[in-house]
């Protein structure tokens, strides 16, 4: 049998089966108090898709990204019948992400704002849903979406998951749609529409207060720890 594109493969898979599952893309970050952060990208495809494809994306992206200082390891959901590749990186300031350097996988994808609004600290990200679509097509080694191909992108509705964890509790996100809070992780099931070419992702957290560290606290919390020990030593002598 003739091995057809991924793209080509995935695309009918997804029209005629509907089944939205069968490629994840997930982002995932953890930002810290000082600014730095740990980023997290899972793109994994139906195994099947893999085995039939004319070009194995993978390993291109395994090279395009360790070459510019991903980690990268095999990812596999057995349940789901896929497997893929994990990207992690550790950021000195997550605003680095602005400035990935040119051959990145991942780089142009998304612009990240850090900032303040009175008492509490904003993320704002706006994602390029068109460069992604376009970076995947050309992994697969596929020319420009025709028309049809762009109306049974339309229909799959290929889901993105973005999740952020932040350092403090969560005072306010949008959009709501689609937004799934828990505890002070936010995660958003995005639409990867070709109608859409731009998403806009906004959270705002209170930081957390910090522990005194200065000696002078430390004596003074010892202090009050000591008269309340005292009191009670003299409440069962009496």
């Amino acid at each position: 049998m003739r091995p057809i594109g991924l793209r080509r493969l995935l695309l009918v898979f997804l029209s005629t089966l509907g089944l939205s599952g069968c490629l994840t893309l997930e982002v995932r970050t953890r930002l810290s108090p000082d600014g730095s952060a740990e980023r997290a990208v899972v793109i994994a495809v139906d195994s099947v898709l893999l085995q039939t494809a004319a070009v194995d994306p993978m390993e291109s992206l395994r090279t395009r990204a360790e070459a510019s200082g991903w980690r990268v390891e095999r990812y596999q959901d057995p349940a789901r019948g896929q497997e893929g590749l994990r990207l992690h990186r550790t950021l000195a300031d997550l605003e680095d992400l602005n400035h990935l350097a040119e051959g990145d996988p991942l780089a142009g994808l998304e612009q990240i704002t850090v900032g303040e609004e009175g008492d509490f600290r904003t993320l704002s990200v706006t994602l390029s849903i068109s460069g992604i679509l376009d970076r995947l097509r050309i992994a697969a080694g596929e020319p420009p979406f025709s028309e049809e191909d762009l109306s049974l992108l339309r229909a799959a509705d290929l889901p993105l998951v973005y999740e952020l964890e932040l350092p403090g509790p969560i005072v306010e996100h949008s959009p709501h749609s689609g937004a799934q809070i828990e505890g002070r992780r936010i995660r958003w099931a995005i639409p990867l529409r070709p109608d859409q070419p731009v998403v806009t992702l906004y959270a705002a957290w209170r930081p957390a207060r910090s522990i005194p560290s200065c000696p002078g606290s430390w004596i003074g919390l010892a202090a009050v720890g000591g008269a309340i020990l005292r009191q009670w030593i003299l409440h069962r002598k009496r």
